[in-house]
C-alpha cells in the first residue's frame, strides 16, 4: 500500500503503471534513482560524467576547481547525485585549503585577563568585585558558525547520500576536518537560504558550494500526503529540464551579441475575461515563456527549452498547444522550442499553425523546434579554449534565437 502511495506521488516526474507485460516505467525530465518498496529505479542522464560535469559548472556558476575526468568520475555507475556530491567535495575541499571563513561571535564571561568591554552593570548587580575576575564582553574569531555549519552539514547529507564508497569515505573526511564546527541536527531549506542570503565579499568563495547542497537538497525526494505526517522518498531525482533551462539562460545572455533576452516574462493582456461577462472577477491568466527575445527595446519573439528530445521521441500535443500560444502572441508570429539532442542528425522543423478554413488568406504562424547539441554546446564551454571558441559561441547563439528554420547546409559551409 505504502509503494502504490508513493508511485502516485511521483506521477508526473516518474510514471509507474502495472500493463499486461509487467511493470511500465516512464521517465519524464527527471534523472536519478529511487526506492519503490524492493524495486530501485536508476535513470541515467544523456551525457556522458565529463560533458555533463562541465555543463553543470556553467549553468550553476561553479568554479572550475578540479577536473572530474570520465574515467574517474562515479556518475556513469551510480548516477547524477554522485557527480554532484564529486563536485561539492571539490569545492569544500578548495575552501578548506584556504580557511574556512571565520567571523566574530559575541561572548560574556568572567575573566582573569580582562579584555573587551567590561560589565560594570553586571559588577553593580552583583555588589561589586567578589573574586579575581571581571566579567566582560568580547568578541572572538571562531569558524563555528552558521555558514560553515551549513557546509558540513551538506557534506554529510552527500556522504549519507554517495553510492561510490571511495566518495563516500572522502565526503566524510572532509567533514572531519571542520573540527569544531558543530553539526546540524538536521539541514533545511531555510538553512541554506538564510546561508546565502548572509553570503558577503569575504564569503563569495562558498556560494558555488552552497548552490550544489541546495540541488542535492531539493532532489532528495518527494514530500507525499497519506493522512501522516509528511514523508520522503528514499531516492534522488534531479530536474534536467531546470537545469537545461538554466542552462541556456545563462549562454544566450553571454553570448548573444546584437539580441537580448528576458527570462520567463509574463505575456499581459493575450486572454482578458469580457467585461461585461466575468461575474466572479476572475484574473485572465498571463502565459510565461522561458525566454522573450528582443532587439534593442522591440519584442521579436517567444522562445521555450525543454529536455525532451523531440526529434527522437516526437512532440507532445500540449507542448505544441503551449508554443502555438506563443507563436501567435508574437510579432514575428513565430515562437521556438529548444530541446537537448544528442543525435547528429537532428536539424530544424517547423509546424505551421493554419487557419482551419480554406477560404482565409491569413499567413499561417510557426512553431520551429530546434535540437541543441549537448555534446557540441559542453565542447564551446571548455575552460582551457574560452578565448579561442568566443566566436564560435557568438555564432551559435545568434543561430539558436533565428525565429525561422535555419538552411543547415549553409551552415556547414
Amino acid at each position: 500500500m505504502a509503494s502504490r502511495r508513493l508511485a502516485e506521488a511521483l506521477r508526473g516526474r516518474l510514471d509507474i503503471r502495472e500493463g499486461y507485460d509487467g511493470l511500465e516505467i516512464t521517465s519524464t525530465s527527471f534523472v536519478g534513482r529511487v526506492d519503490v518498496g524492493p524495486l530501485r529505479i536508476a535513470i541515467g542522464p544523456k551525457l556522458p560524467a565529463m560533458p555533463l560535469a562541465r555543463l553543470l559548472r556553467y549553468a550553476y556558476g561553479l568554479r572550475d576547481v578540479t577536473a572530474v575526468e570520465e574515467t574517474r568520475s562515479p556518475t556513469t555507475r551510480h548516477g547524477l547525485h554522485d557527480l554532484l556530491i564529486s563536485l561539492l567535495a571539490a569545492e569544500v575541499e578548495e575552501l578548506l585549503h584556504r580557511g574556512l571563513a571565520r567571523r566574530y561571535i559575541p561572548l560574556s564571561e568572567n575573566l582573569e585577563s580582562p579584555r573587551g568591554h567590561i560589565l560594570i552593570d553586571q559588577m553593580i548587580r552583583q555588589g561589586g568585585v567578589r573574586e579575581a575576575r571581571l566579567p566582560c564582553r568580547h568578541f572572538e574569531r571562531r569558524a563555528d558558525w552558521h555558514l560553515n555549519q551549513v557546509l558540513r552539514a551538506g557534506l554529510e547529507v552527500g556522504a549519507r547520500l554517495a553510492e561510490d564508497r571511495n566518495l563516500r569515505r572522502r565526503a566524510h573526511q572532509l567533514s572531519s576536518m571542520f573540527g569544531d564546527v558543530e553539526r546540524l541536527v538536521s539541514l533545511g531549506a531555510d538553512d541554506i537560504d538564510r546561508a546565502d542570503r548572509g553570503l558577503t565579499r569575504l564569503t563569495a568563495s562558498c556560494g558555488p558550494a552552497l548552490t550544489i547542497i541546495r540541488l542535492l537538497h531539493d532532489a532528495l525526494g518527494i514530500a507525499f500526503d497519506s493522512g501522516q505526517p509528511p514523508s520522503r522518498t528514499p531516492g534522488f531525482l534531479f530536474d534536467m529540464n531546470v537545469f537545461f533551462q538554466r542552462l541556456l539562460s545563462r549562454f544566450l545572455h553571454d553570448n548573444l551579441a546584437g539580441a537580448r533576452i528576458a527570462d520567463e516574462p509574463a505575456i499581459r493582456n493575450l486572454f482578458a475575461y469580457a467585461p461585461d461577462a466575468n461575474p466572479r472577477q476572475r484574473r485572465a491568466p498571463a502565459p510565461r515563456p522561458d525566454y522573450a527575445l528582443f532587439y534593442d527595446k522591440e519584442l521579436h519573439g517567444f522562445l521555450d527549452a525543454k529536455y525532451r528530445d523531440v526529434w527522437e521521441r516526437s512532440l507532445p500535443a500540449e507542448w505544441l498547444y503551449q508554443l502555438s500560444i506563443y507563436a501567435l502572441a508574437s510579432p514575428s508570429e513565430v515562437s521556438v522550442l529548444l530541446y537537448a539532442s544528442m543525435s547528429a542528425e537532428a536539424r530544424d522543423e517547423r509546424v505551421e499553425v493554419r487557419q482551419p478554413v480554406t477560404w482565409s488568406n491569413k499567413r499561417p504562424a510557426s512553431v520551429v523546434l530546434r535540437p541543441v547539441s549537448l555534446s557540441y554546446l559542453a565542447e564551446l564551454l571548455d575552460p582551457d579554449r574560452a578565448r579561442s571558441l568566443a566566436d564560435e559561441r557568438r555564432r551559435l547563439a545568434d543561430q539558436l534565437v533565428v525565429p525561422s528554420t535555419r538552411n543547415y547546409d549553409m551552415l556547414a559551409a
